[in-house]
């Protein structure tokens, strides 16, 4: 069996993508799951004005004031913020993130086969 050899790959925008958030810098390729929010970042179509990031980060603060009120979960603790049960937060977060992902997993291909986007490899910095 062949050994994977470990290459450390960056990549640039050919153009500027035409946002606050990117440029056409070399950057180091994130890993879309190590580096979820830079791959996001980087790959989603319009990040800064997607809705569902926006209502990602909404359920994010659901979750984490539904863990900040314990005397609530005592007294009722199927319900949290808005009557909504943790689990079903939990639940919606997920099916969120794998929408984003699919989003920028699509741009990302699609950038490269339009050769929006180039990878270099042994990038050495200066």
């Amino acid at each position: 069996m062949n050994s994977i050899k470990a290459t450390v790959t960056h990549f640039r925008y050919k153009k500027h993508p035409g946002d606050l958030f990117r440029d056409t810098s070399v950057q180091l390729l994130p890993h879309p799951y190590k580096n979820q929010l830079e791959f996001w970042v980087w790959f989603h179509p319009s990040y800064h004005r997607s809705e569902d990031i926006a209502d990602l980060n909404e359920l994010y603060k659901q979750l984490h004031d539904f863990s900040c009120h314990d005397e609530a979960r005592k007294t009722n603790p199927e319900l949290c913020y808005n009557g909504v049960s943790k689990e079903r937060i939990t639940e919606e977060i997920k099916h969120l993130e794998y929408k984003i992902y699919q989003d920028c997993f699509e741009n990302f291909y699609l950038l490269m086969i339009d050769g929006h986007i180039e990878l270099i490899e042994n990038y050495q910095h200066d």
